[in-house]
């Protein structure tokens, strides 16, 4: 195995290093990896910024996402064999592998994530994708992505069951795919004890697809909001993604909801809008009773620290997690009945202490499910 591994240069594509719920997932996976004994190079879009992030890891610029196919995109079919040749990190990889995280469905745009998985099974790479949610997809998109999986991609992991029955749906060869967990819980679970501090995090997002509604979303986190302060909490808006210019920055509507709030509720209150590398943003996690997460992975890298956390759940991939963490009673849809939500809420914040009793059991479980996943996932992709 060992003497093996070392001749296998793996790249795991499309990361984006830039928001820590990203970065808990590409960097869970990246340490497993290293772990079992590879080579692996990271290619991400942002690489000057990542560079600058995190100069320790190893990045290369991602081919896939380059600004002239932004511009001119009829010029990807003829410029990307060709940019895949120069590129040394691309040229000597042996395996490609997609990085985890939920960007195949058709509110983007999936050919500039998953065209990169034909020109590299062109030139006799092994390719595979990891840990994913899939759909909603297009019947465009659809054609596009059954295609890819039939002839460009040798092993996908979906991380939920919606995933999983639409690539039955979809008849993928069933040796194609196999159900995992969410890589995030590729991170080990910390014990970490209660906080004294009362305080509490809400990491809050926009959502513009699926008709939902902003307003309506605000006013489930003003009651939130009011709910944890009158029970004597006070309180910090913080999310996995804010305080890069270049980037989607949460704590804009943070802001927004804050200057919604009474003076007496925002002396409470604090809108948190610098960034944080991820070590430090997982350490300070551990400053909170609990957390509202409306980014799922504020969620789960809470879970991981035994710390119990709320899900407002904007796509499917919420509701699906803490399904299989047994948590569902404490997941709510992004634009949620109000008197549902706040019922839901009012017997979390009742059942916190039950529920970090019960965590110390489950995170372990679900951890080392993932990590058999995950070695079962890196035997088949390095032996294909």
């Amino acid at each position: 195995m060992q003497g093996k591994s070392k001749k296998i240069n793996i790249l795991i594509n499309n990361v984006v290093p830039l928001n820590n719920g990203d970065v808990a997932l590409f960097y869970s996976l990246y340490t497993q990896i290293i772990k079992a004994g590879f080579q692996v190079q990271i290619a991400t879009y942002y690489y000057k910024m990542a560079k600058e992030l995190y100069p320790q890891i190893p990045f290369v610029k991602e081919l896939g996402q380059h600004k002239i196919f932004m511009k001119l995109p009829f010029l990807k079919p003829i410029i990307l064999p060709v940019l895949f040749i120069f590129s040394k990190a691309y040229r000597k990889a042996d395996v490609i592998i997609g990085t985890p995280g939920g960007y195949i469905n058709s509110n983007y745009t999936i050919k500039n994530s998953l065209s990169i998985y034909k020109i590299a099974k062109f030139f006799g790479k092994k390719t595979a994708i990891y840990s994913q949610s899939i759909g909603p997809l297009n019947a465009k998109d659809a054609i596009f992505f059954k295609k890819l999986m039939k002839h460009s991609i040798d092993l996908l992991y979906v991380r939920d069951n919606y995933s999983f029955k639409i690539l039955n749906d979809l008849n993928i060869a069933k040796n194609k795919f196999k159900l995992t967990k969410d890589a995030a819980f590729l991170l080990e679970h910390q014990n970490i004890e209660k906080a004294t501090s009362k305080k509490v995090a809400i990491s809050v997002r926009e959502w513009n697809y699926d008709a939902r509604n902003k307003t309506s979303f605000k006013n489930i986190i003003i009651e939130f909001v009011k709910t944890c302060i009158n029970k004597g909490c006070t309180i910090d808006f913080l999310s996995t993604c804010q305080g890069l210019k270049i980037y989607k920055d949460d704590s804009k509507l943070a802001q927004e909801i804050y200057d919604c709030l009474e003076p007496a509720y925002q002396n409470k209150v604090s809108v948190l809008n610098d960034y944080f590398l991820f070590n430090d943003f997982y350490k300070k996690l551990e400053e909170y009773e609990f957390v509202v997460g409306t980014r799922l992975h504020m969620c789960i890298t809470s879970l991981t620290k035994n710390i119990p956390a709320f899900n407002i759940s904007y796509e499917v991939k919420g509701k699906e997690c803490f399904e299989y963490l047994g948590l569902s009673d404490y997941s709510i849809d992004y634009n949620e009945d109000p008197e549902k939500a706040r019922i839901a809420f009012n017997n979390f914040i009742d059942n916190s202490d039950k529920i970090r009793n019960d965590l110390k059991l489950i995170v372990p479980k679900i951890h080392k499910e993932a990590i058999a996943d995950f070695k079962f996932f890196i035997n088949k992709i390095t032996s294909i």
